[in-house]
């Protein structure tokens, strides 16, 4: 009974269907997207020096899906591998997991459901952009067609901003760090945000703690998000609340129709890049934890068919260490089995 890595990374339970997205691009030979996703960005990422601090974590009760007592798999989908994949042609998009199935197999983290449902609202706007800026509209005016340009490049920004930011709290939600410490962070703060612990204490400034730099630690990732992914998704973000979040938006320039299909199509063309590039390095996060839960698994399923009772399976799961002696009952901080 060996696990492989591609043994863990299925996003759905086997009887699920799956809805096929398609991204109507033309490619190149090799199915990689063409220069609709390789402009030179003109909003160049915001590099910067980040200073929140990575601290030792382990797994949480959630990390696992279950099948009565028996691992089955991790307790998350591999949502930024699937959105990649997709958007260079080289996978689909899947229909979010049925609810209500903890414990039988099935999925129980919140952020998987929503962070689906994102990926395929996701799609349908990158389509959508797409199409626009590449069809002849006859029925729209100059006026038409900038209004058409402003929704569409917000809702790419709003939406690119979301799936980064349902993607790390599904990660968090399979970790010890306490969900009210994250359930309520937008994608910056997420990034690098004041201590919740210090912040509380009268009279101390609290240093800053990066829950994405956290994430990475262990795997030996955070040196690359630090200098690429985070000020990627520094970059999205400040878009998000300087122009499709909040009430300033860009204003009208009413021009020829085709002017205002071409600006869409450019700066649409620049998010995504940098989107497409901060979903690499997601994926290798979500690929390490995967990997690392099922490793895991494995080992604890193999102490159970060894004769280790299900009350002393009492475990603390460190990413990156091999599962260690289990820890005794009364432990606070294990993964037990059910």
């Amino acid at each position: 009974m060996q696990t492989h890595l591609k043994d863990s990374v299925q996003p759905l339970p086997d009887k699920s269907e799956h809805l096929t997205v398609p991204f109507n691009v033309t490619t190149h030979a090799h199915g990689t997207l063409t220069c609709r996703l390789t402009a030179r960005m003109t909003h160049e990422p915001p590099s910067r020096d980040w200073h929140g601090s990575h601290h030792p974590w382990a797994y949480g009760i959630h990390c696992f899906r279950w099948l009565g007592s028996d691992i089955v798999g991790g307790n998350f989908l591999p949502l930024a591998t699937e959105m990649l994949a997709w958007l260079t042609q080289k996978g689909k998009l899947s229909l979010p997991p049925e609810n209500g199935m903890g414990g039988k197999g099935g999925y129980s983290n919140p952020y998987a459901f929503s962070g689906a449902t994102l990926g395929l609202i996701l799609g349908r706007v990158v389509n959508s952009w797409h199409d626009y800026a590449n069809s002849e509209s006859l029925s729209h005016n100059e006026a038409d067609a900038e209004i058409e340009r402003l929704r569409l490049y917000n809702e790419v920004i709003l939406y690119a901003a979301r799936f980064c930011e349902v993607v790390i709290k599904q990660l968090l939600y399979c970790t010890q760090v306490p969900e009210k410490h994250f359930k309520r962070m937008a994608l910056g703060a997420l990034l690098e945000s004041p201590c919740p612990s210090c912040k509380k204490t009268n009279g101390m400034q609290p240093h800053d703690v990066s829950m994405v730099g956290t994430l990475a630690h262990p795997f030996y990732l955070c040196l690359e998000f630090e200098h690429c992914a985070m000020d990627h998704m520094a970059l999205v973000n400040m878009l998000r609340n300087a122009e499709a979040a909040h009430s300033d938006i860009q204003m009208l320039d009413i021009r020829t129709v085709a002017e205002s299909k071409a600006q869409l199509a450019k700066d649409c063309d620049e998010v995504l890049s940098g989107f497409v590039h901060m979903l690499s390095h997601l994926e290798k996060l979500e690929q390490c934890m995967l990997y690392d839960l099922a490793q895991k698994g494995h080992a604890i399923m193999l102490l159970k068919l060894n004769g280790l009772a299900a009350v002393d399976c009492n475990f603390k799961l460190v990413p990156g260490q091999a599962v260690g002696a289990p820890q005794s009952a009364s432990g606070s901080a294990g993964v037990g089995t059910k």
